[in-house]
């Protein structure tokens, strides 16, 4: 462009400042949904869920009753797992499991998730139990169909109490190691 008696010199920004913007602009929305996604999946337990967990119940194939007042009054008790007709004594090596170390041993939680990849559950992850406040090692499921695959996940890993808990969110079965 031609630099003339009416026309100013353009300025060197005018190149420069798109660049810098994607440079600052760029990494501050990876950081933001970063952050977005770690915060979703680590907290996908209410306090009121927080709370009911908190008690295990001495035997699994029992009716489940909640732990906590609050609980009881947002739902319904759930009845005896074993007289639901929908309930499945199958094991589905496609559930979604994630497998949550509550212990503090480093890399527990993924030798559990490695035990029962072997044994056909492909679609088993390992990570932290952060916000869950549960004293026994538990196996939660919130479908009533899942109940054979948790009960199943549940003895692969030695684990006396299986839950049915609502809100668990993608997982289908979630397990607690304490």
């Amino acid at each position: 462009m031609p630099v003339g008696m009416h026309r100013p010199k353009p300025s060197k920004w005018k190149n420069v400042w798109p660049f810098l913007a994607i440079l600052v602009i760029v990494p501050a929305l990876g950081w933001a949904a970063a952050t977005a996604l770690s915060r979703q999946r680590t907290t996908t337990v209410s306090p009121a869920q927080s709370a009911s967990s908190t008690t295990p119940s001495a035997s699994p194939s029992t009716s489940e009753e909640p732990a906590s007042g609050a609980q009881s009054a947002s739902e319904p008790t759930p009845s005896a797992s074993s007289s639901s007709p929908s309930a499945s004594t199958e094991p589905d090596y496609g559930a979604v499991i994630h497998v949550l170390n509550g212990t503090g041993a480093q890399g527990y939680a993924g030798q559990k998730a490695a035990i029962l990849n072997a044994a056909g559950y492909a679609g088993t992850s390992a990570a932290n139990a952060d916000g869950w406040a549960t004293q026994a090692s538990t196996v939660f499921y919130e479908d009533p169909r899942m109940e054979g695959t948790a009960k199943d996940v549940a003895s692969r890993l030695g684990i006396d109490n299986v839950r049915q808990e609502s809100g668990l969110g993608n997982p289908d079965i979630v397990v607690i190691l304490r």
